[in-house]
């Protein structure tokens, strides 16, 4: 049977569920959006009043009753054909509208001494929000001076000073902006080798690998910022190829995490799988393919000649009348704050 995805507006008291396509997608370091299509029965008032535009209802969307995504409706499209009308429907989470919204200009200037990660999210995020931030582990320590400016984007204010913490910003179910660290390995959800493989996609970014990243913290008065510089301990290669970052809202003190960090997600960049059209939205166990698990992979027709253990970064579930499919983008372990990996998988 296919799973049943329901979405609830959750302030006008009407829920839907049979749609003819279906496509989820939820990340470790994105956001989730869920784009939905089926038949449009203009003719009943509390279809219309659903289905307005730009009116940015909120939903909560379910499979199987199991909460995953609570957010609010952006895009809304008709389509009429001469026999039939439908409607398409998409909705993001409501951490997502960070991307797009700015500090209220009537709580401008934000400048915070002294605050943690915690502290700035709580007088930045839940006040633009209304939803309380998740962490995973302890914030860090506090900033000595970081300022958000009128015309950024809440998203990119804050994701600059995550990342050199090891945090990486996704949602949680209730719609909560969650700062993410990688879940450890060693329980990995499935073993995947041979079927129910169907495609794998390696993809190589040659140009953003690098022998060494060097983190600069900003400059104080008087004094020369500190430099830290993470070797990165997979490449192979026999020249040497650098890089610098310049971190501005970063201590001293925080350079070493932010090198680190630098790798990490040069490694995400660099190295991925896509297994495309597995035939269940459902692990081993049951459980919906969810991100921050791992699973371990066995594909030599695509360079992964030993297991691996990789981390799910993104989880795309899709639905159609013809099939109902999953796709998995996978990651080597480490890249997301974790512990790098030994070795790569084509080497044996």
């Amino acid at each position: 049977m296919p799973e049943r995805v329901t979405v609830e507006y959750e302030r006008r008291g009407v829920a839907f569920g049979h749609w003819s396509e279906v496509e989820l997608v939820r990340s470790l370091d994105g956001y989730s959006a869920v784009s939905l299509s089926g038949p449009f029965d203009h003719e009943r008032l509390e279809v219309r009043r659903a289905f307005a535009p730009l009116e940015f209802p909120r939903v909560a969307v379910k499979v199987e009753g199991e909460l995953v995504l609570t957010g609010y409706v952006r895009d809304t499209a008709p389509d009429v054909q001469a026999t039939i009308s439908s409607i398409g429907v998409t909705a993001y989470s409501i951490a997502s509208e960070l991307t797009t919204i700015c500090v209220d200009p009537a709580r401008l200037p934000l400048e915070f001494n002294g605050l943690d990660l915690r502290q700035i999210a709580q007088r930045v995020v839940t006040a633009s929000i209304g939803e309380e931030s998740v962490f995973d582990g302890s914030p860090g320590g506090a900033f000595a001076r970081v300022r958000a400016e009128p015309d950024t984007p809440i998203h990119s204010f804050i994701v600059d000073l995550a990342r050199p913490r090891g945090f990486v910003l996704s949602d949680a179910p209730s719609g909560a902006l969650w700062f993410r660290a990688e879940a450890p390995l060693g329980l990995p959800v499935a073993r995947l080798k041979g079927q129910p493989l169907v495609r794998v996609r390696p993809r190589f970014e040659p140009d953003n690998w690098f022998s060494t990243v060097t983190a600069r913290a900003k400059r104080k008065t008087g004094k020369t910022g500190a430099a830290y510089t993470e070797v990165n301990p997979l490449y192979r290669a026999e020249h040497p190829r650098c890089h610098t970052l310049k971190l501005d809202d970063v201590e001293s003190a925080d350079a070493p995490t932010a090198a680190k960090a630098a790798v990490g997600r040069m490694i995400a960049s660099v190295v991925s799988y896509t297994l495309d059209d597995l035939p269940t939205w459902r692990d081993p166990s049951g459980k919906l393919w969810t991100p921050n698990t791992t699973v371990t992979l066995v594909a030599p027709e695509a360079m992964v000649y030993r297991e691996t253990e990789l981390v799910i970064r993104t989880v795309t579930l899709k639905q159609s009348p013809e099939a109902e499919t999953a796709s998995l983008e996978l990651v080597l372990p480490g890249t997301f704050g974790g512990s790098l990996p030994r070795g790569l998988p084509w080497e044996f």
